[in-house]
């Protein structure tokens, strides 16, 4: 099965990260990728969006990774797992995966859940345990779970995962205990300024509308800069 774009599934992620490598590498391109160092070498202003903000209505929060600024230090991943309490040997609910460009350029996107504006998963789930709810979140309720796998056949970029309780998946840290509308863990964790939380109108606007959205029919809430 492949996307919409003729990409396979699973390498869909990769697809838009090579892109956004390219931006890095030379610049703007058609879609509007740009560095998060400046021409001169300094480093861009970083995103200031999200953290400690009252949710609003109609709003959908989402995720901003900034590639040339990720070194794979893997706090957000570790910042995930302590928060969630995600026992070794399951995997977290967010990864760091590194990839070449065309160029043989090594990159790195963080990925979790991308919240989309039509979550797949939701659509095929026969017991109606995943929902999507205020602030554009998409959550899973484990206790109706059936493990039947659907939500990660139909999901774009693999991301359900399971663990004896049923399906697992970012959900915002909400269950960790942060309200909604403030920074989750991973991005709170983050010490190179690569990975943002807020709204995507204000992640857009934060990156001077450079940052561009991975194009799935799902529509996900996660940019690329």
């Amino acid at each position: 099965m492949r996307d919409d774009t003729g990409i396979p599934r699973r390498t869909l992620l990769q697809g838009a990260a090579v892109l956004g490598a390219a931006a890095l590498a030379g610049g703007a391109v058609a879609g509007g990728y740009a560095p998060a160092f400046a021409e001169d070498g300094q480093k861009a202003a970083p995103v200031q969006a999200g953290g400690d903000a009252a949710p609003q209505e109609g709003v959908q929060y989402g995720f901003l990774v900034r590639m040339s600024n990720c070194v794979n230090c893997q706090q957000c991943v570790e910042a995930c797992r302590k928060a969630n309490n995600t026992p070794e040997g399951v995997p977290a609910r967010r990864t760091v995966v590194p990839y070449k460009t065309a160029n043989g350029q090594k990159v790195y996107v963080s990925t979790a859940c991308m919240h989309c504006e039509d979550p797949a998963c939701a659509t095929v789930c026969p017991a109606k345990a995943i929902a999507k709810g205020e602030g554009g979140v998409v959550t899973v309720d484990r206790n109706r779970c059936i493990g039947c796998k659907y939500c990660y056949q139909a999901c774009p970029f693999g991301v359900p995962h399971y663990t004896s309780e049923g399906m697992d998946k970012c959900d915002l840290c909400l269950e960790a205990g942060v309200a909604l509308g403030d920074t989750p863990n991973c991005a709170s964790a983050c010490k190179f300024r690569a990975l943002h939380f807020g709204t995507i109108e204000e992640l857009a606007a934060a990156s001077g509308g450079r940052a561009q959205r991975i194009d799935a029919s799902t529509g996900p809430s996660y940019l690329l800069a």
